[in-house]
């Protein structure tokens, strides 16, 4: 088969190479990057490439409206080819926040059981890298992006954490945003397993006959399922009993223990032993810049929380903060409404600081909520914000948006928050 692979980031140099290690006749290229990929050349994109495609496989990056894939004779994702090429129980999650977390923590339950697993996606390794390996058990983090071009992509358990606003400079609208995310169900069967949040609405009514099990705050409305009741994970229905207990902390945000909750019910179906999860949950220190805890100076906390880009991220940060918050918001505009936000947390936000590409529009939404000001960069916000705080405050980087105005990543801005805070420590 003929295929262009197109894009050269890990995704698309991955792909390539199991591409043409299966045999097919590949084409690396890129509308911008033109350099060699190891032993694969790369060439500029043209028209004539995607005439010359049998399969065009497009890295997440590129939209699905461009207009040179219009002309392409097939389109499918990474994870479509990848999941075709393995034969182990996979294990996908997606959601608007909480995928990272969520699969990095069943990966490590899997493990800690004595299962081989692997882990990929979203996440990095791309999925297809696990190909070679093939393990037993394969957990996935799926993103919308990833769900555009897929055929019969079809994990045994899909889990969907949550859907709050997030890409609005790449969807039409939240119901376009929402189809893509509900995508993932499509293909399962009835022997397959559909894992949702019972609190959010989004997530009421799915595509596809599989089984649907929820895990709540509270009690699900369905049969089989799982519910935190203190600090302790409870099973429900088929599954009763008791499961793992929470660490209790500051560090331990409502957004982490949503992640727990869900991870412990796939755990749960796969028959791990809940002690298993119990440790894991107890050892594990969070991902690096999700709501992670920096320093304390003079009774001033301050929280990275860089990876919350979009609003819903924010909500979940600001929804477990007890005290008051000196809120550190924006970056590169992905369309998220912030006022919803403002005026749900008023009580608790001191003070919010905007800085980045999208500083304007948020700051006329949130302006007559709370106290908001401007900030140049992130050295002038974090500066304004230990003055602006009092001993008990928590100064909280919780963005909001893409970080690519100001930010190679996510990781660099929440560096260069770190870096800010050591510099006043």
């Amino acid at each position: 088969m003929r295929i262009v692979v197109w894009g050269t980031g890990q995704t698309g140099l991955a792909t390539a190479e199991e591409m043409i290690r299966q045999g097919h006749e590949v084409r690396l290229v890129d509308e911008k990057v033109c350099r060699d990929a190891g032993s694969i050349p790369v060439k500029p994109l043209e028209r004539e490439d995607i005439r010359w495609a049998d399969l065009v496989i497009p890295s997440p990056g590129i939209p699905r409206f461009h207009p040179l894939l219009v002309e392409a004779k097939k389109v499918l994702s990474e994870i479509e080819v990848a999941s075709s090429l393995m034969t182990g129980t996979l294990i996908a999650i997606t959601g608007s926040n909480g995928k990272t977390t969520t699969t990095t923590l069943i990966h490590r339950i899997l493990e800690k059981a004595g299962l081989d697993a692997g882990i990929g996606g979203n996440i990095s390794p791309p999925l297809i890298s696990l190909v070679q390996r093939n393990p037993r058990y394969v957990v996935a983090e799926i993103s919308s992006f990833q769900l555009e071009w897929i055929e019969k992509f079809r994990p045994h358990i899909c889990v969907c954490l949550n859907i709050t606003p997030d890409h609005l400079d790449r969807y039409r609208d939240m119901d376009e945003y929402v189809f893509f995310k509900k995508i993932i169900f499509k293909n399962q069967t009835t022997s397959d397993i559909a894992v949702v949040s019972d609190d959010d609405p989004y997530l009421k009514e799915l595509e596809g006959t599989a089984k649907r099990i929820a895990f709540s705050f509270s009690r699900p409305a369905t049969t089989d399922g799982a519910y935190i009741m203190g600090s302790r994970i409870y099973f429900q229905g088929g599954i009763e009993g008791e499961g793992p207990k929470i660490p209790e902390g500051n560090h331990i945000s409502k957004g982490l223990k949503e992640d727990m909750l869900a991870s412990a019910l796939v755990a749960r179906l796969l028959g791990v032993d809940s002690k298993v999860s119990e440790e894991v949950f107890a050892a594990f220190k969070g991902i690096h810049h999700r709501f992670e805890y920096v320093a304390t100076v003079g009774g001033v906390t301050f929280i990275d929380d860089s990876k919350a880009t979009n609003v819903g991220a924010v909500d979940t940060a600001l929804a477990g903060m007890d005290g008051p918050v000196i809120l550190i918001l924006g970056g590169k505009d992905k369309g998220g409404d912030f006022g919803p936000i403002a005026e749900q947390h008023k009580g608790k936000i001191r003070k919010c600081l905007v800085i980045g590409e999208a500083k304007e529009r948020i700051m006329g939404e949130v302006s007559g909520i709370v106290d908001a000001a401007g900030a140049a960069d992130m050295q002038q916000a974090v500066s304004l914000a230990f003055e602006s705080a009092v001993r008990g405050d928590t100064v909280l980087l919780s963005p909001g948006c893409a970080s690519f105005d100001m930010y190679k990543s996510y990781a660099h801005r929440g560096e260069v928050f770190q870096g800010c805070v050591h510099a006043i420590k």
